[in-house]
């Protein structure tokens, strides 16, 4: 029996099925958009949030995703992009915890 699919991934593979009906839909915007936020929510899976940056990389990549809800690819590439920097400064923090 297999071990039960992680939120991350789930939310990880609706978004690839959203930027694939942009991309049909010919929203190019958006459905990078959804790519790139599918590539963030990949990232907590790999590594789950272990500090202050990781909870605001959660809360960014949250409102991206309510961005996407409401066809807005601007306030979803900005909180794409911010989830991913909080992420990397996660990351860096849980590293520096290790030395």
């Amino acid at each position: 029996m297999s071990a039960p699919e992680s939120v991350y991934r789930q939310i990880a593979r609706e978004l690839a099925a959203e930027a694939d009906q942009h991309a049909a839909d010919r929203h190019p915007q958006l459905g990078r958009c959804a790519a790139d936020l599918g590539l963030v929510y990949l990232e907590f899976d790999a590594h789950p949030p272990a500090s202050e940056h990781g909870v605001k990389a959660w809360e960014a990549a949250e409102a991206a995703r309510e961005s996407l809800q409401y066809g807005t690819a601007v306030g979803c590439g900005s909180d794409t992009a911010r989830a991913r920097l909080h992420l990397a400064l996660d990351a860096l923090a849980r590293e520096y915890a290790a030395h």
